[in-house]
């Protein structure tokens, strides 16, 4: 994958600064790099700058929820790329995948602008930009950077309100209509309704790109931050809002209650009615202090970090290694996470022999037994904080994790080796995890497979300049307190088989043929390779494997073996 390698960076110092208010961002957005400027300077200034907004999208969510609504001076392309980090961002998109589209609608913005101004210069100016441009094309091109190209094709509507007469076509890709959606948002909200933008909109996008429309509706009908609205009878402005609170300002009300916070629900607003922005971000300004409140859940969706696993875990681990295990005892433990109670009671039900709905969660834990538990328990965490994120290649991942694990598992069934069924899964999970968290398929739009060795785990995908598979699934199985055999494997996994130490030659050609099996099943070739094929026959019969078990294996898997169409 060269879309993330290279010269190109997506962080620096200059991402690092902290913004305080939107002319800023604004100045920042507008202020375009210099004729004179390399292709790649043009690149690393725009994921800059979108590193910028991401960040300011973050700390001050209000400000982008306000130019919903709010009548405003700041200029067209600040609003536009505001809306693409705020829906972006309430859609769950992951950040690295995000921060790369709105650079790509600043290059678009780029180009459309250095077109505009080579019709207004000096002959030897004007080549010199349409130079600068085609280079700038050609650096895209080389660096494999497929949205940007995509996004970039829509440079003749993506900034103005003709976006409205194509958002519905067909030959979209999904990344090119939230593009459309968004500009649709940006710049046809003087002349229509939100509202009315909104069911134009869903009748002519496709069905599986409308969840992109929920936030965006969501935000029509609530009380945005500078709305005018009566608490308790009191009128008040809305300076900043959380998932079920608002900041707002009364100034009739008793010198202590001017700013308060109050529940969402209670906030009565009979006519649409909202400050200018310029109004609004005075207020916003002078509540610096009374925005900063702890313990409530924030408006934006809340990132859970993926290197360290929840706490309520660790202290399920802990009680499930004392010697003597409190099942009561255990039971609070797990009923306080709800995704774990579900999960537990869910699986249940369909593990025991006769398919009975398991209700309680102790019967559910006696199901299972307290070995396997443990191993359930953490797959089913990593796996949520995964998966949290969406970008381009997240169906194919879960897809092919869900398969890798599937085949261990089975595998493992039939093998006398140091794995359980759910620990040979558990260790394909952490396998598995740089499909998630590797920068450069996040922006990728598809999966980069190998042709070749695919049934040695560092081999199996083509990705370039970052550390090895292995290691990065080791440092994670680290983090998440796993035993020293599990990591052992692990590390041994990145080693060809006749280098892994004989203890562990079982558990390694388990995981080798999980992998390579996934890939193999996945994206199948004509043919194996004779070196490909001549592994595959070593680990095969270190676990004394038949091809009749190979072929039994993965018909029992047949419901993993569809390929999710490419929509992106």
């Amino acid at each position: 994958m060269r879309g993330a390698t290279g010269r190109i960076q997506a962080t620096s110092k200059a991402s690092q600064m902290e913004l305080n208010d939107a002319s800023e961002l604004s100045d920042a957005l507008l202020s375009l790099p210099a004729p004179t400027s390399t292709p790649q300077n043009i690149v690393n200034t725009c994921l800059q700058r979108a590193k910028l907004t991401l960040s300011f999208t973050q700390a001050h969510p209000a400000i982008p929820l306000a130019l919903q609504k709010c009548t405003s001076d700041i200029d067209a392309l600040t609003r536009h790329i505001l809306n693409l980090a705020l829906y972006g961002k309430l859609n769950n998109y992951n950040d690295h995948f995000l921060q790369h589209i709105i650079a790509a609608h600043l290059a678009t913005y780029y180009l459309v602008s250095s077109n505009f101004a080579s019709s207004n210069v000096a002959n030897t100016s004007k080549d010199q930009i349409i130079s600068q441009k085609k280079a700038l094309l050609t650096l895209i091109n080389d660096h494999n950077l497929t949205m940007w190209r995509q996004i970039i094709a829509l440079q003749k509507v993506l900034f103005s309100s003709q976006s409205i007469k194509h958002v519905g076509e067909a030959k979209l890709t999904s990344l090119q209509r939230i593009s459309l959606i968004t500009s649709v948002f940006s710049y046809c909200t003087d002349s229509h309704s939100r509202s009315s933008l909104l069911a134009f909109i869903a009748q002519r996008v496709p069905t599986m790109q409308r969840t992109f429309l929920h936030p965006i509706a969501s935000l029509i009908s609530i009380p945005s931050p500078g709305a005018r609205v009566y608490v308790k009878a009191h009128p008040a402005i809305v300076i900043d809002i959380q998932k079920q609170h608002a900041l707002v300002h009364s100034p009739s009300r008793n010198e202590d209650e001017k700013i308060l916070w109050v529940k969402r629900n209670t906030l009565l607003a009979p006519k649409e009615l909202y400050l200018s922005f310029e109004d609004f971000s005075d207020q916003y300004l002078a509540c610096e202090n009374a925005r900063s409140v702890k313990g409530e859940q924030p408006f934006l969706p809340t990132t859970f970090p993926i290197q360290r696993p929840p706490l309520a875990l660790i202290e399920i681990i802990d009680e499930l290694q004392k010697a003597d295990v409190d099942v009561p005892n255990l039971c609070q433990k797990v009923e306080k996470v709800p995704s774990f109670q579900q999960f537990l009671l869910s699986t249940a039900s369909l593990d025991n022999r006769l398919k009975l709905p398991v209700t309680s969660l102790k019967q559910a834990i006696l199901t299972y037994g307290l070995e396997r538990l443990g191993d359930m328990l953490v797959q089913h965490a990593l796996i949520e904080r995964l998966t949290q994120h969406q970008y381009p290649l997240l169906a194919i991942s879960k897809q092919f994790t869900s398969l890798a694990c599937g085949i261990a598992a089975q595998l493992a069934s039939i093998t006398k080796t140091k794995f359980t069924p759910q620990s040979a899964a558990l260790v394909t999970t952490f396998l598995c995890a740089p499909l998630f968290t590797l920068p450069g398929l996040k922006v990728a739009t598809q999966l980069p497979v190998n042709h070749k060795d695919y049934f040695q785990i560092d081999n199996a995908f083509k990705v370039k300049g970052v550390s090895s598979w292995h290691i990065i699934s080791g440092e994670l199985a680290g983090n998440w307190h796993q035993s020293a055999t599990w990591r052992a494997v692990i590390h041994q996994s990145g080693r060809r088989h006749a280098e892994v130490v004989a203890s562990l030659k079982k558990e390694h050609a388990i995981l080798q043929l999980s992998f390579g099996l996934a890939r193999e099943y996945l994206f199948p070739l004509k043919a194996r390779d004779t070196a490909t094929g001549n592994t595959f026959d070593t680990l095969r019969r270190t676990i004394d494997l038949k091809s009749e078990d190979v072929c039994r294996v993965m018909e029992g898997l047949g419901e993993y073996l569809f390929c999710p169409l490419n929509l992106h």
